[in-house]
């Protein structure tokens, strides 16, 4: 079965992304951290397949996707009015090209998480699931898996809230789950990001550009809380 990953990502523009860690970060920063979990993404993304999509936002910034995304990547506009429209239509792009897919979707909030559960998401897909689901700590999630095109299930959903895990996998009948792993928006997630970043090899290793960017910034590491306080 041909397997695709598909990235839904902003263009890390500085204002635009990652605003719920200023006034910690400034927003160059935020900028350049975002840049650095979208490098992360991509990277992993391909080491598992070949077929990597970025599906990208706004339009109006189309030009500077090029800035930081390998050529040979291909890259799609996120079209639709709200998130789980935008989501639907990529995959929808994907499965339009080739029906027998199984499609693996990720975003690049999550730049640490093992490369493994994207390859455990095609497992179930390629098996007898119809659906793959990885929850986010704050109750979203950070991956999709399908096998087909299934706009229904991104029907009714409150999306940014803690309710959107409950209410995607109520609109869903065989799905299979992945461990959960959590989103970096907050200066706490941050927290969580550095304390693995510094302790786990692993980690750093799956998200190499992240950890360069924190250490090279080292203020972050010196000004966030320890975790729990």
């Amino acid at each position: 079965m041909p397997r695709t990953i598909i990235i839904m990502a902003k263009i890390p523009s500085a204002g635009k992304v990652k605003t719920r860690l200023q006034p910690l970060l400034s927003p160059e920063q935020c900028a350049e951290l975002a840049a650095a979990f979208l490098r992360d993404t991509i990277k992993k993304a391909q080491t598992v397949c070949v077929d990597t999509i970025l599906a990208y936002s706004p339009a109006a910034e189309t030009n500077s996707s090029d800035d930081f995304t390998p050529p040979d990547l291909v890259t799609i506009e996120q079209t639709g009015v709200d998130l789980g429209e935008k989501m639907s239509n990529a995959f929808d792009f994907v499965f339009k090209r080739n029906s027998d897919s199984a499609v693996v979707l990720i975003g690049t909030d999550s730049p640490d998480f093992p490369v493994e559960y994207i390859e455990q998401a095609f497992g179930f897909l390629e098996s007898d699931s119809d659906a793959v689901l990885g929850k986010s700590a704050d109750g979203g999630f950070y991956l999709l898996g399908l096998r087909s095109s299934a706009p229904q299930i991104f029907k009714r959903i409150e999306w940014s809230s803690s309710r959107v895990y409950a209410q995607i996998t109520a609109n869903i009948k065989n799905f299979n789950a992945v461990p959960d792993w959590y989103d970096v928006d907050t200066p706490e997630d941050l927290t969580r990001l550095r304390d693995e970043l510094r302790n786990n090899a692993t980690a750093q290793k799956n998200a190499p550009e992240t950890f360069r960017w924190l250490s090279e910034n080292q203020f972050v590491f010196d000004s966030l809380p320890s975790v729990g306080k």
